[in-house]
């Protein structure tokens, strides 16, 4: 799809909510608050009338579109801009592209995201888990002078040991990848985080010498990379993930001036479901609509409903 195409589908608010309404009820609708289907269809307006809990609904009541005053056919405009942009897009372009004002923008964004949030991935085959770390690049520091510039004084750290947030992630070789927060990358916490998405007795981890990955040897068949002998060969290498940590930083470091920690979920959320819908351009858009009219916005003036992580990961 391209943009004349949608803009000719769905050029206006009337035929978007007559596509979200297929595609949440089908033929016929059902009450959003009981599940009834003893509806009253409207004659004029847009509520429809449940004669069994006597309560009044539109198609977007508990949406992510619930309580928007924009116009359906812009949400579609900043969905089909963000499912186009592969790394990214901020919400200052939408918000030009669009013609809406910029917190529009960054609320419509948020929301959209949250209908990307996926916590039923369920991984299975070969594996690989890796982690890495999110946060701006640490300032010079030097041993001796501070007014010494030679690079080889320099002592930044990178990865483990800075104060950076750190990210686990479990990717299948050429299939999906799950990732999460995890405060502390210990074995405990690193091992949750397997049984949790991973298929343990049908599937293979490679990770790398990691300490905390030592955990994984009684619970699942474990191959470990010594990076000090090398980054493997074949199948034994970890370079899927590596790959999703490249896209992920990349597309932050090229499109968003700043992003806080707090909404960082919602980010690696986008991110994640962009990659798993990768072999999928074609129902990309459609899928994204479809999520959007199964689940409840996330976000209410401009706040979330609860604690971030919560809401991305579901525990």
């Amino acid at each position: 799809m391209n943009l004349t195409t949608l803009h000719k589908q769905f050029g206006t608010n009337e035929k978007c909510l007559a596509y979200l309404a297929k595609l949440r009820w089908g033929k016929k609708p059902v009450c959003v608050f009981c599940e009834s289907d003893h509806v009253t269809k409207p004659k004029t307006g847009k509520r429809f009338h449940c004669n069994k809990c006597n309560k009044n609904f539109t198609v977007i009541t508990e949406t992510i579109f619930e309580g928007t005053k924009m116009p359906l056919n812009q949400w579609f405009e900043i969905i089909f801009l963000m499912m186009n942009a592969k790394m990214g897009i901020s919400a200052a372009q939408i918000a030009r592209d669009v013609g809406v004002k910029y917190q529009t923008a960054w609320l419509a964004c948020h929301k959209i995201r949250c209908a990307m949030i996926n916590n039923e991935i369920r991984l299975e085959g070969i594996l690989e888990m890796d982690e890495s770390y999110f946060g701006g690049k640490p300032r010079k520091k030097y041993k001796t002078d501070p007014t010494n510039t030679n690079l080889s004084q320099v002592t930044n750290k990178r990865g483990r040991g800075t104060k950076k947030t750190p990210v686990a992630g479990i990717v299948e070789k050429k299939g999906q990848v799950y990732v999460k927060i995890i405060e502390k990358l210990t074995g405990r916490n690193l091992l949750a985080m397997l049984k949790h998405t991973v298929k343990t007795g049908e599937s293979v981890v490679i990770t790398d010498d990691f300490k905390s990955y030592k955990q994984f040897d009684d619970t699942i068949e474990h191959i470990t990379i010594k990076h000090s002998e090398g980054y493997g060969k074949g199948l034994k290498t970890v370079n899927t993930i590596e790959v999703f940590w490249s896209i992920v930083k990349n597309g932050i470091r090229g499109n968003y001036r700043s992003l806080s920690k707090k909404y960082l979920p919602f980010y690696l959320a986008e991110f994640s479901y962009k990659f798993n819908k990768r072999n999928l351009e074609k129902n990309a858009f459609e899928q994204i609509l479809e999520n959007s009219v199964k689940g409840s916005a996330c976000m209410v003036n401009y706040k979330p409903k609860g604690d971030v992580k919560e809401i991305a990961y579901g525990q």
